[in-house]
């Protein structure tokens, strides 16, 4: 009986029992920084890694927009995170006075399910 009981109220207790995580990475791509003639800043975070871990994490750019990771002139894999944060790179070599669009992604290791973060741009200088 003490038994039954147990079990029973192990049961309830694991039905009651909410995991918040996230089921998909989620992203926020931030506005670029120490913007240059020829260089800029790319940041962004990552809130959730959901329950793909590790994630591949980068950023996408490119002088149009709608930016995925196959119409993207220009990407960057910053490698495996299964962690939570901010993270950011420096590009260099962009072209004066354009206008950059760029998006941050999150992948599982063979690229088969990809989530992107929102889509952001900036102008470098003259």
């Amino acid at each position: 009986m003490i038994r039954l009981r147990l079990l029973l109220l192990l049961f309830v207790f694991s039905l009651s029992c909410d995991s918040e995580e996230a089921e998909f990475p989620e992203l926020i791509t931030m506005q670029a920084q120490q913007i240059g003639a020829t260089s800029a800043v790319l940041e962004m975070e990552i809130k959730e890694t959901g329950t793909i871990r590790p994630i591949r994490y980068g950023f996408l750019w490119s002088e149009s927009s709608g930016l995925n990771l196959y119409t993207a002139s220009n990407k960057v894999d910053l490698g495996m995170t299964s962690e939570k944060g901010k993270y950011s790179i420096r590009l260099e070599s962009l072209m004066p006075n354009t206008q950059y669009f760029v998006r941050s992604f999150a992948a599982n290791h063979d690229y088969t399910k990809v989530y992107y973060g929102n889509e952001s741009t900036f102008t470098t200088l003259n």
